[in-house]
């Protein structure tokens, strides 16, 4: 339903305009004199006003002047309804007090229904955009909740191989607080060999993959730099274009190498443990929200870290998403109960034990062989 309110004193001439303008869908709004229409005003949301000029107290230039004063009317737009629109100095006060239009009385009646429609439509096309921009932000937002909740590492690049975005599993896997990512090259940060050495971004599988629009999925290991250590991870990369237009650039998802050979060096163990916990991502069954990243796991408690200071003793449900499956499944559930937290003020967030109090024989199991992966 749309409003538009039409203001005269004089009651035969809004009954002309109502004859004319009156249709399903719209809806006239009436005043006689000025001092009512800005009260309406108030009340009522309208998208056009039809103003006669010539009112007893207060004339229509004065009620537009105070209707652009105010914020809810202030970008109304007016056409004044007059009988004396022949002086051009009188026209100019019109337009310097709002007024987008003039109609003369007496009106026409196709002219008039001409002119009211043109502010109709443009109504309804800025109303059906901002449902569009809100559809739009709305997407936007339950994109960006997908990917922070995620728990693999994503990175987007343009074209050039810079980083356009990455989301916080990334920055967890690489211990960043402060360090930016956007705007560098991802060769700074992956590598296909064990030196580390730096490679060329159009020499890479992943630029030579997605440029022809193919999927890359890496059948060997990469390594992702974390200051002087190197983390090792699978990557799969999709480009950002469809196949029949020019190379805009790739997402990449990185999936971090999980050994389980007890032959593999202490300390390239503990490089595995570290990037797979800081994916681990624990969530509240009862609400799904993302209550934090594991830092550390063992067969009787874990610790997180998380944004928000934990209650101390309380019983809670949790979920875990699982970095493959197993023993058949993608989760692990169990019950656990905090038993201590801590805030670190270096990075802004809380550390938080846990201990466990309740796994099914299924979700110990699953412990254990987790456990026996890091």
């Amino acid at each position: 339903m749309q409003r538009i309110m039409v203001v005269d004193d004089r009651a035969e001439n809004i009954m002309a305009i109502e004859a004319v303008l009156e249709r399903p869908g719209l809806e006239i709004i009436k005043a006689s004199s000025g001092n009512e229409a800005l009260r309406l005003l108030l009340k009522h949301d309208v998208v056009l006003v039809l103003l006669d000029v010539q009112m007893p107290g207060m004339d229509g230039f004065e009620v537009a002047e105070l209707m652009r004063r105010n914020r809810k009317t202030q970008t109304l737009p007016i056409i004044f309804v007059t009988a004396i629109h022949t002086d051009a100095s009188y026209a100019f006060r019109g337009y310097q007090s709002g007024a987008v239009d003039y109609i003369n009385k007496p009106f026409d009646p196709v002219v008039l229904e001409s002119k009211v429609n043109v502010f109709l439509d443009l109504a309804r096309q800025r109303q059906e955009l901002q449902m569009q921009l809100q559809e739009i932000r709305a997407l936007q937002s339950q994109n960006a909740s997908l990917l922070a909740a995620l728990g693999e590492a994503i990175l987007a690049v343009d074209a050039s191989g810079r980083v356009t975005y990455y989301n916080p599993a990334l920055r967890e896997l690489l211990s960043l607080r402060l360090e930016p990512v956007e705007g560098r090259s991802v060769m700074e940060l992956l590598s296909s060999n064990t030196t580390g050495e730096r490679e060329s971004w159009i020499t890479s599988a992943i630029f030579l993959g997605c440029r022809q629009g193919l999927p890359v999925q890496s059948e060997e290991s990469f390594f992702l730099r974390n200051g002087s250590e190197l983390i090792a991870v699978k990557i799969s990369a999709r480009p950002i274009n469809p196949p029949e237009d020019s190379f805009a650039g790739a997402v990449i998802v990185l999936h971090p190498v999980l050994p389980a050979d007890s032959s593999v060096p202490a300390q390239e163990r503990r490089m595995h443990r570290k990037s797979v916990t800081a994916v681990l991502r624990v969530f509240d069954r009862s609400s799904g929200r993302n209550v934090g990243r594991m830092a550390n796991l063992s067969r009787d408690g874990f610790k997180l870290v998380t944004r928000e200071p934990q209650n101390l003793g309380q019983e809670l449900s949790y979920s875990m998403v699982l970095p493959e499956t197993l023993q058949g499944s993608n989760t692990m559930s169990f019950e656990a109960v905090s038993v201590w937290s801590h805030y670190a003020e270096a990075t802004q967030d809380y550390r938080c034990g846990y201990r466990f109090t309740g796994l099914s024989e299924v979700d110990r199991r699953i412990l254990d062989e987790l456990l026996a992966m890091l």
